[in-house]
């Protein structure tokens, strides 16, 4: 994925206010600020506090920890040797996609 191939926040938060008056319904962008950033603040103090987020339709953040790790590489400037080192325990965000994500990625595409 490339950057032509995302949307930015402002992006999105433009996207969000005319979604909301295509619908009929009458918002400002300074309210559609506010709700993104609340959402974004909420999201990461969950998250730090290692609780997992469900999105509906969309899917689940969760908090994963993996322990200390070793790894060997081959040392290109010895062959037959091996450069080692270790990956330190850590935790990272790991995203589950609903099922109607998965369905909608993988829906069969037909060309006319």
């Amino acid at each position: 994925m490339n950057k032509l191939d995302t949307i930015n926040e402002q992006e999105a938060r433009v996207a969000v206010h005319a979604a909301l008056e295509a619908k009929g319904i009458k918002v400002t962008k300074t309210v559609v600020d506010q709700v993104m950033d609340t959402a974004t603040d909420l999201a990461i103090s969950g998250l730090s506090a290692g609780k997992g987020i469900k999105v509906r339709d969309l899917g689940t953040l969760e908090v994963r920890e993996h322990a200390e790790s070793t790894y060997k590489v081959p040392d290109v400037k010895n062959p037959g040797q091996f450069l080692t080192g270790v990956i330190p325990a850590g935790k990272h965000i790991a995203f589950n996609a609903s099922d109607a994500v998965e369905n909608a990625l993988n829906a069969p595409v037909t060309i006319s």
